[in-house]
C-alpha cells in the first residue's frame, strides 16, 4: 500500500475565499474532478514539507506567495484501485503582499478563478466535495 500526501491552501483576501476552476483534462490525461472548483494544491514532492508542497503549488497554480497559517482540514481516503490512502491538509492561507493580485492560472490544470465569502455564490456548479467541510456555506 501506498501513502500519498495532498497539501492544499483555502487563501481569504477582504472576507474572500480564492478558488479555481479545474480543466477537463490535464497535460494529456483525464483530470480528477473536471470542471470542478476546488482550492490550490496538489501533491507534496519527495524531500517536501507540506507547508513547502503547499506554498509550491500556489506559485504554480495560481503565480502567487502565500503566507501560511494553521491546518484548518484534514482528510484520508483509500482507493483501492491504486491501493494508496491519499491524505489532503489544507491550510488556511493569505496572500503574502499588500499590492494589488494578479492571478496566474496555470492553463493546463484550471480554467477560472473566482473570490468568494461562501459556496452559495457556486450554487449549481459542481465543487470538489471536501470543500463543503472547510469553506462556509453562506
Amino acid at each position: 500500500m501506498t501513502v500519498k500526501l495532498i497539501a492544499h491552501t483555502l487563501i481569504q483576501r477582504d472576507r474572500k475565499y480564492l478558488l479555481i476552476k479545474r480543466t477537463a483534462i490535464k497535460r494529456g490525461k483525464l483530470n480528477v474532478y473536471p470542471h470542478f472548483w476546488d482550492i490550490p494544491g496538489g501533491s507534496v514532492e519527495p524531500g517536501e514539507t507540506p507547508q513547502e508542497g503547499a506554498r509550491r503549488e500556489a506559485v504554480e497554480e495560481i503565480g502567487l506567495e502565500i503566507s501560511l497559517e494553521k491546518i484548518i482540514h484534514e482528510d484520508s481516503e483509500y482507493d483501492a484501485a491504486k491501493a494508496t490512502v491519499f491524505t489532503r491538509l489544507v491550510y488556511a492561507a493569505t496572500i503574502a503582499s499588500t499590492e494589488p493580485v494578479g492571478i496566474k492560472l496555470d492553463p493546463e490544470e484550471h480554467q477560472n478563478y473566482r473570490w468568494v465569502s461562501s459556496l452559495e455564490a457556486l450554487k449549481g456548479e459542481k465543487i470538489v466535495p471536501y470543500l463543503t467541510a472547510i469553506v462556509p456555506p453562506q
